[in-house]
């Protein structure tokens, strides 16, 4: 049987991971990071749900719990998951990523990973958006510690990825980049050859 997390990265990779440099869209999305805790409906979880609770602040009553009520009519998750994408395109792997929080019901009996509450990240932008790897990684641990983390783009090999980032390795920083005496930009006839 499947551990809970290896249930919710099977379900994340299946819904946002993406290899696709040689398609139409011309990149590959794979999730660089992935924390998860329990639901639960504390006063430390309060900024990420979607309607205030009683005693904070910015509540406002039956408002607050009419939300909340709406919510947990769709069903009542089990899990906060925080997640970062990366992408890698025609001149290479990203510097730059999003990320997200999303709420999910797993089953460990039933083996199954499902989202809930999806219209808090399927429209707009992403919560983390347009960070550095280094302000990703530390935007997850606040969070939890990362249960999964992947820097290097999977659906490319070391090859690949030496010709598209001029390195090999999990993540340099854009500065030490910039200084490389190595190509960033690969031509049409040399990225064929590779890809």
């Amino acid at each position: 049987m499947k551990s809970t997390n290896e249930l919710l990265i099977k379900r994340l990779e299946s819904e946002f991971a993406y290899s696709g440099l040689n398609n139409s869209n011309q990149q590959n999305v794979w999730i660089m990071a992935a924390a998860a805790i329990p639901f639960a409906e504390t006063q430390e979880t309060a900024p990420l749900l979607p309607y205030a609770l009683p005693g904070s602040s910015n509540y406002r009553g039956k408002e607050d719990d009419d939300i909340r009520r709406s919510y947990l009519d769709i069903g009542k998750p089990t899990h906060i998951v925080r997640i970062v994408l990366r992408t890698t395109d025609q001149k290479g792997t990203n510097d730059y990523v999003d990320g997200t929080d999303l709420f999910m019901v797993v089953d460990e009996n039933k083996q199954t990973a499902e989202f809930i509450w999806e219209d808090l990240w399927i429209e707009g932008p992403p919560v983390f958006h347009g960070g550095t790897v280094p302000a990703a990684l530390a935007w997850v641990r606040e969070l939890a510690e990362p249960f999964y983390l992947q820097l290097k783009d999977p659906f490319l090999t070391p090859e690949q990825r030496i010709a598209l980032n001029g390195h090999d390795e999990d993540y340099k920083l854009p500065e030490i980049q910039k200084e490389s005496t190595s190509p960033k930009t690969v031509n049409a006839d040399e990225f064929e050859k590779w890809f």
